[in-house]
């Protein structure tokens, strides 16, 4: 087989270009191919901010994970010198005693990770803009905080070609060549160019179930809403030096400081509706996400319910059935992988996944854990 591609990553998003970049520090061969540009808006990956947190209830795995990603993107920050990872702490609403928030801070407590238990008072006191009222503490770990999504990309891109990696950007694989006795011979772009190399991973994001739709797995595409809302008053307290990153997540809202133009962000973290990123699909948010905003606000936030100026969005989730991923070889071509089904929450793994991929494709034992990520799951489970 023509091996002059090495291995051929498609898809240009957070994963796929850590993974690159993984790889070609490990000095194999890699070729990337992307639809689109790298970095792109249509990619889960192509917004402004995502959040990095270490608080995932009683699910220790998750956090586990968090602590290990932690210092490589703080190695991105010394290596491409800027800050990517910007720990301004995340704040957690905890609405209710007994329940996600308790349960994050006793598994941070027994991990010996920093966390704080903020009082009413110590949250009106640190954040005036919070109604203490509707909560009844405030959980806040300082190595928590925001991922500047674009940039991420846009500098692992840039690292993994001076380490060697080729992009091909604009190229849209529409075939996968497989079968059960050579596993993937090849994938074919909208040209008709076939490209070869001795591995291949997918990871397409939200495309990925099209993209691998021989190998049917188990992924639902789904549309979610977000919000970029101007403070109506007291900007300069919203300010990422200021305002941690910020969560009710049993109630599905989070949001960000300020970070573009004066806005910040808030979203809704349970699943939207199905739909997958296409032309002429709606980019803009309903207006009945506008209302759940306005009310998250008002019962939380209130000083922010009032806003006249905002932007609807729309991103999309590429979700499994529980939520976990899929990092994996692919069934009968054990020169394919996968890595995809990230569920709205990958972003923050991202160089832990990326180097995990890399190290099962060149043959080694990742460091990373993968009995949740396996694709036999599902199969154990019909």
């Amino acid at each position: 087989m023509n091996d002059s591609n090495g291995v051929i990553v498609v898809g240009g998003g957070i994963v796929g270009v850590t993974a690159a970049y993984w790889l070609a520090q490990k000095g194999r061969a890699v070729t990337l191919l992307d639809q689109f540009d790298v970095p792109n808006q249509w990619q889960a990956s192509g917004d402004h901010l995502r959040a990095f947190r270490l608080t995932y209830g009683k699910d220790a795995f998750y956090t586990d994970m968090a602590v290990k990603a932690l210092p490589l993107w703080l190695g991105l920050n010394a290596e491409w010198e800027d800050k990517i990872l910007v720990q301004n702490g995340m704040l957690e609403l905890a609405t209710k005693t007994k329940g996600y928030e308790d349960q994050s801070y006793d598994v941070l407590k027994e991990m010996k990770l920093p966390v704080v238990k903020m009082s009413k008072d110590e949250v009106r006191r640190n954040y005036p803009m919070v109604n203490t009222r509707a909560i009844k503490y405030g959980l806040f770990h300082k190595d928590g905080g925001m991922i500047w999504a674009q940039r991420a990309v846009a500098a692992y891109a840039a690292l993994a070609q001076r380490k060697g990696a080729k992009f091909r950007a604009q190229t849209r694989v529409t075939a996968v060549l497989h079968d059960k006795k050579s596993g993937i011979k090849g994938v074919k772009d909208a040209t008709g160019k076939v490209w070869r190399g001795d591995a291949y991973l997918f990871a397409g994001g939200v495309w990925t179930p099209e993209l691998l739709k021989d190998f049917r797995l188990p992924i639902k595409v789904t549309r979610q809403f977000q919000l970029y809302v101007r403070p109506p008053a007291n900007r300069g307290r919203y300010r990422p030096e200021h305002f941690p990153v910020f969560a009710a997540l049993p109630l599905g809202f989070y949001g960000f400081p300020l970070h573009i133009h004066g806005f910040l962000k808030v979203a809704d973290h349970r699943k939207g509706p199905a739909g997958k990123p296409e032309p002429g699909s709606p980019r803009e948010a309903p207006p009945a996400f506008e209302k759940k905003c306005r009310a998250f606000f008002r019962r939380y936030i209130p000083e922010l319910a009032d806003f006249t100026e905002f932007e609807g969005a729309v991103c999309h989730y590429d979700n499994t059935k529980d939520d976990d991923f899929i990092l994996d070889r692919l069934p009968d071509a054990p020169n394919g992988f996968v890595a995809a089904g990230f569920s709205g929450h990958g972003f923050k793994f991202a160089p832990l996944v990326g180097k995990t991929m890399a190290e099962m494709i060149m043959g080694g034992k990742p460091d990373l854990n993968l009995h949740r990520f396996r694709l036999s799951r599902f199969r154990s489970r019909a």
